[in-house]
């Protein structure tokens, strides 16, 4: 499977600027995101005193972002992309308003909650269409030879907020209000709504004028993935991979808790926390000084070993608080540099009028198993791996499996041929057959 031709893009100076102008507006937009999901968690817990009502909160995200990502990439597909990223943001504004006003109800009653639920899942699917548009819309304006570095500055706009949103969220919140902070965020949405009308790119509907089917769409961007072996192949590895960071997730949590004193367990979590967040924003630094120069296959596995020794086996070998730290960054150091050219090979080997389909389905594929994972981490540590016979706690017993089976899913990359045939920049002028198919099933 090969790139359409390269007159379909916005290459030079021009399709730098706007690029910059949409991500500038995406970075600012994601930082009113985080610090207002960070509000509304202490809103809700607030409010309820309810450890259930915080996990329905984050459950019913996840069923608009990962579940509905192929539909939102369908109707993505069916539309210019300026198009639906200007009506998504403006939609997303008004959800965040609808939330300022409930935010100021002041109640923890049934009606209440069932209102912030049902707007939550309303943007999920909204932020599932962003995140695919986004996705697609940077081969429009930025060359081919350029994506693996330009996947690391859209990884870095992805990952300041992480940084910053919940200090900005929390400030708010204190000094304010939690409907302050929802109307600030969907300030940030108009700011980006008024960036993509102040600029344009050649931007045509990619699957024509017929009538929007957007499961039939969904249905032909799985199967655009799934009937190619290599990249099913690599799918079904990076969902492995990210199986295998839902079993991690919570049980290195509970592994930093449980070896902490009580006094300090609150302290060392945050600090594990925020050196994964520094971790994110150094690798994707990295990305960007070092992506084009490096073999992506090579960057890809070694980033997956390093995340496996550092963040999993490291940690369950970690006795301090600091190391805890450095584990935690050079983990999520090494997942930026895995993801950045990952996206590249996807972004070069999908047709442009399918990308965004592809790419909720990859999300979908990649990521559905991962709530299941994370349960599921929890229940290994909590009642199957117990303590005992000398092989530790339970939670570093799950760290050491996780690490031995993402170290196993490296190696499967490395030697089998899919990655390396991916791996190689296609030619720019080459229009794949598939691409054609593509086209006609949405």
């Amino acid at each position: 499977m090969t790139t359409e031709s390269a007159t379909t893009t916005n290459y030079g100076k021009h399709g730098g600027r706007i690029f910059a102008a949409i991500w500038g507006g995406q970075l600012l937009s994601l930082a009113g995101s985080s610090a207002a999901s960070f509000a509304l968690a202490l809103a809700v817990y607030s409010a309820t005193n309810s450890a259930l009502a915080l996990a329905s909160i984050t459950v019913t995200a996840a069923l608009g972002t990962i579940y509905l990502a192929p539909v939102a990439g369908a109707v993505s597909d069916r539309y210019p992309r300026r198009q639906v990223l200007l009506l998504a943001n403006l939609a997303a504004a008004g959800v965040a308003g609808l939330l300022a006003v409930v935010a100021g109800w002041g109640s923890s009653s049934p009606a209440r909650m069932a209102v912030i639920v049902g707007l939550v899942f309303v943007s999920g699917i909204l932020n599932a269409l962003l995140w695919v548009t986004m996705a697609a819309t940077v081969r429009l304006l930025r060359p081919e030879a350029d994506l693996t570095r330009v996947n690391g500055v859209t990884a870095l706009v992805e990952s300041l907020p992480t940084l910053t949103g919940p200090l900005l969220g929390a400030a708010v919140y204190t000094l304010s209000s939690p409907a302050t902070v929802f109307l600030a965020d969907g300030a940030t949405f108009l700011v980006q709504a008024a960036i993509l009308s102040a600029v344009r790119w050649r931007d045509e509907p990619t699957v024509g004028r017929r009538t929007l089917r957007p499961f039939a769409g969904a249905e032909a961007g799985l199967a655009l993935i799934l009937r190619d072996p290599a990249l099913r192949y690599l799918q079904l590895s990076f969902a492995g991979i990210n199986f295998c960071n839902g079993l991690g997730v919570a049980v290195a949590a509970a592994f930093v808790l449980s070896a902490s004193t009580p006094a300090q367990a609150s302290w060392n979590l945050a600090l594990y926390n925020t050196g994964g967040a520094i971790g994110l924003v150094l690798g994707a630094l990295a990305v960007v000084t070092i992506g084009s120069r490096c073999d992506r296959r090579r960057l890809i596995c070694a980033a997956i070993l390093a995340a496996a020794l550092s963040g999993r086996l490291g940690l369950a070998s970690a006795t301090i608080p600091l190391l805890w730290l450095l584990c935690a960054l050079l983990r999520n150091t090494a997942v930026q540099l895995m993801n950045a050219p990952l996206t590249a090979i996807w972004q070069e080997r999908i047709p442009q009028q399918a990308q965004a389909s592809v790419f909720g389905a990859r999300r979908l594929l990649g990521q559905g198993p991962y709530p299941i994972a994370v349960l599921l981490g929890g229940l290994l540590t909590d009642h199957v791996f117990t303590t005992g016979a000398g092989l530790g706690t339970g939670a570093e017993i799950v760290l050491l499996l996780t690490a031995a089976a993402e170290i196993a899913l490296a190696i499967g990359l490395w030697v089998t041929p899919a990655l390396r045939r991916l791996a190689v920049t296609p030619r720019a002028d080459a229009v794949s057959a598939d691409g054609d198919r593509a086209r006609s099933a949405t």
